[in-house]
């Protein structure tokens, strides 16, 4: 799942070009929460916020893992 994130990051996306559904960094996030590695997690989801800010499913990932209920937009 790193390799695939690692792999997505590299790809530069044209705007008009829809970007993953879900992508593979926050899945990576969401798979170290379900493993109980939520130290682990923060770190994906920081990164997927840098690629895709605000983008909702990475703020709730990034709040589960950092032990929050809030998720701040």
């Amino acid at each position: 799942m790193r390799q695939a994130a690692d792999q997505e990051d590299a790809i530069e996306k044209r705007p008009v070009t829809p970007g993953a559904i879900v992508p593979a960094r926050e899945q990576l996030g969401d798979l170290l929460l379900e493993l109980n590695r939520p130290q682990e997690a923060l770190p994906e989801f920081d990164r997927a916020l840098t690629m895709t800010p605000k983008r909702l499913g990475a703020l709730k990932g990034k709040a589960r893992a950092s032990g929050t209920t809030s998720v701040a937009r």
